[in-house]
């Protein structure tokens, strides 16, 4: 019997649909839909790509138009990661309010001449986007889609200010059941009080991945003994909601993000957490002074007692949560939250040692390479920030991959991609012959000599001046004012390193399977 294109397998097909998307240029990295009709394959995997990360971020046309056709199940059911802002809700809810009729017959007047006044310049482009549209109308689409949505594995959700009324908890609530079964990855942003309205405790059994924000707990009043019983109140919440939920999972979390911008002492929340068995990923963007991580142990031992599972470690201080004087002031008391830190992992001999995955701040130098001499047999990402390394401060770096004195073929040997961030000094008595520039001219002199043996296929170089994309600067560890790509030094790379074959090194780092490290990476877009 002839074999025909039903016969192939579904693994044939999208061998095939990737090498249609590469060789189309105008396909912007994705199947176009006139190939939906080619077979199942295809228009699954068009839809995949389409509806496979929705975001609810901003109430507009594109947004009303995605939420029409999520009303089919056919579709809804593509969706695997949605993504939240409540933000809008808090808005309609609050417009609601004010367009409900009064009562009396002196409001009901006051009412029709305000009604009839013309907006605010500021408000026009948002009245005009929002429409006549009713957040209950809203809401109401949204949980008609999120019921239909039966394979979602990434949930995020920002509540931040969003009042909980009686819909926007009917919301929650519907969320919750829908995602209940599947869900693998949970992301909240909010205040710890309303974590509750969330979080339930026997929701999301299958957890693999979780991250919680902790947002400022904004008071009415400024009295110290208002502060202290919101910190000692947020305090409870932690105990009596949030640590039950995280450890009724600790048999099957693989990632914990803790970042927290409320005021409330973490130390006894490390405490009681955990321990997790199988904890392969931690990331903690916190204050590490003496008011928000009273115990720097209670951190430390936490990664002491994970020190045989984890493989990625990714400690990120934030400024202490004191009076500001000035920037410099504040770099200073961040960095020395860190330091303590810092000699408190030292402390323990067998803590960072065979890590893949080290993210953290450089602090103290010393301290800093020694951190990551415990893992540099094993290290395949590492991104050090908040300090900017002289020539001689990079050599140490990177002597430390290598058993043989600085030579540019040291730096792992297995790279596939690279990220160059240069500093622009603009006060330099010679701009041009900057630090990228001795850097290009030591690889091409280590090129012509035979001592570069570099196999990277994807590049990115940027300089720190201008701003970049806020993505791309969370990648790097940078400010989102961090800087901008330069073609002419990565083409001076592409001539000397033959194996080059695209500029995106940044976008083949957001290809990467997250949070598998050790996973084979997916062929890069080309």
């Amino acid at each position: 019997m002839p074999t025909t294109g039903d016969d192939l397998a579904p693994e044939i097909w999208l061998v095939i649909a990737e090498e249609v998307v590469a060789s189309d240029i105008y396909s912007k990295g994705r199947l176009r839909s006139r190939y939906m009709a080619v077979n199942r394959v295809f228009f699954n995997l068009y839809l995949d790509t389409v509806y496979g990360d929705v975001q609810w971020t901003k109430l507009d046309k594109a947004m009303m138009k995605q939420l029409k056709r999520l009303q089919e199940p056919v579709i809804a059911s593509h969706v695997r990661s949605l993504r939240i802002h409540a933000w809008f809700i808090d808005y309609l809810m609050k417009r609601d309010a004010k367009t409900i009729l009064p009562s009396t017959i002196p409001g009901r007047i006051m009412s029709f001449f305000t009604s009839n006044a013309e907006a605010h310049p500021a408000n026009q482009a948002q009245s005009k986007l929002i429409s006549n549209i009713s957040s209950k109308a809203i809401m109401d689409l949204m949980m008609s889609a999120i019921h239909n949505m039966k394979n979602v594995i990434e949930y995020h959700f920002e509540l931040r200010d969003l009042k909980l009324t009686k819909d926007s908890s009917r919301f929650l609530v519907a969320a919750r059941q829908a995602f209940s079964s599947s869900l693998r990855k949970l992301s909240v942003h909010t205040t710890i009080f309303k974590f509750e309205s969330v979080l339930a405790l026997s929701d999301f059994e299958h957890l693999e991945d979780l991250e919680l924000y902790f947002d400022y707990q904004c008071l009415r009043v400024h009295e110290e003994d208002a502060h202290e019983a919101s910190k000692f109140a947020e305090s409870q919440v932690l105990k009596d909601t949030i640590v039950p939920f995280i450890n009724r999972r600790k048999d099957r979390l693989q990632s914990l993000t803790i970042a927290s911008y409320s005021m409330v002492d973490l130390s006894n929340f490390f405490e009681s957490i955990g321990p997790f068995s199988s904890l392969r990923r931690l990331s903690a963007n916190i204050c590490l002074d003496t008011k928000q991580l009273s115990d720097s142990k209670a951190l430390t031992n936490f990664i002491h007692n994970h020190r045989n599972s984890l493989f990625e470690l990714d400690i990120r201080p934030r400024p202490p949560e004191e009076d500001f004087v000035d920037a410099d002031d504040t770099a200073r008391r961040r960095k020395e939250s860190w330091v303590r830190i810092q000699k408190a992992l030292l402390g323990n001999r067998d803590v960072a040692r065979s890590l893949e995955g080290l993210h953290i701040s450089i602090g103290d130098l010393d301290a800093c390479l020694a951190l990551v001499d415990r893992s540099s047999h094993s290290l395949s990402h590492l991104s050090l920030v908040d300090n900017f390394l002289s020539f001689e401060d990079l050599k140490r770096v990177l002597n430390l991959f290598a058993r043989n004195p600085f030579r540019l073929k040291s730096l792992l040997p297995g790279l596939h991609s690279l990220v160059l961030l240069f500093e622009i000094c603009s006060d330099c008595a010679d701009p041009v012959f900057n630090v990228q520039d001795r850097f290009f001219k030591g690889l091409r002199d280590a090129a012509s000599e035979g001592r570069l043996d570099w196999q990277v296929e994807h590049i990115t170089v940027i300089q720190i001046r201008r701003p970049i994309g806020q993505e791309d600067a969370e990648l790097l560890g940078v400010p989102s004012t961090g800087g901008y790509t330069d073609q002419r030094y990565m083409d001076a790379i592409s001539s000397t390193i033959h194996s080059v074959k695209s500029h995106k090194g940044i976008h083949w780092h957001r290809q990467l399977p997250p949070r598998r490290i050790n996973s084979t990476p997916p062929r890069p877009p080309r």
